[in-house]
């Protein structure tokens, strides 16, 4: 899924992906987010502390992160 968001003014393309966990640990699917600033290009992942891909039990949460975190990141 693609969302597009306006941080600061700038265009910003955030995909959002779902992944599947573990079949026995719920929840047994989550979702990573990444961000471009080019609608055709692959973004950057948001990673954890450990810095494996940050997971999200869902899609709102991963753009609230996104929103969140982007006007440091793009500052």
């Amino acid at each position: 899924m693609v969302e597009k968001i306006t941080i600061d003014g700038k265009d910003v393309w955030l995909v959002i992906e779902p992944q599947e966990g573990d079949l026995k640990v719920i929840p047994t699917e989550y979702f990573t987010v990444s961000y471009t600033l080019n609608e055709h290009e692959s973004g950057r992942i948001f990673n954890g502390e450990d810095g494996e891909p940050k997971k999200f039990t869902s899609p709102v949460e991963a753009v609230e992160y996104a929103v969140e975190k982007l006007p440091v990141i793009l500052g």
